[in-house]
């Protein structure tokens, strides 16, 4: 399995197509209250296209708590233990 290395800027570029074939845990987590929901990509897939991007997605989403559209995405390669595994940090990891 490929290690998937991102950079802050590389990552709003990711197609969801690649993070579908990369098979990528997807998670939105809310900067303001913090909230946490895994996000179905196949679903994105059929909502917003393949080709839309994860800034793209990432600037539509709201917070279904707050109400605000703070998110931050957190992605997780597949079979990875616990907190390890997750690009740029682990979700609630800032508290």
């Amino acid at each position: 399995m490929p290690r998937v290395v991102f950079g802050q800027e590389d990552r709003d570029r990711y197609t969801l197509r690649q993070v579908a074939e990369l098979r990528l845990v997807f998670v939105f987590e809310c900067r303001n209250c913090r909230k946490v929901s895994e996000v179905d990509v196949l679903g994105l897939i059929e909502r917003y296209g393949a080709s839309a991007t994860v800034g793209e997605i990432r600037d539509k989403a709201r917070c279904r708590i707050c109400k605000k559209r703070t998110a931050e995405v957190l992605m997780r390669q597949p079979g990875s233990r616990k907190d390890f595994g997750w690009w740029p940090r682990p979700p609630r990891a800032t508290r």
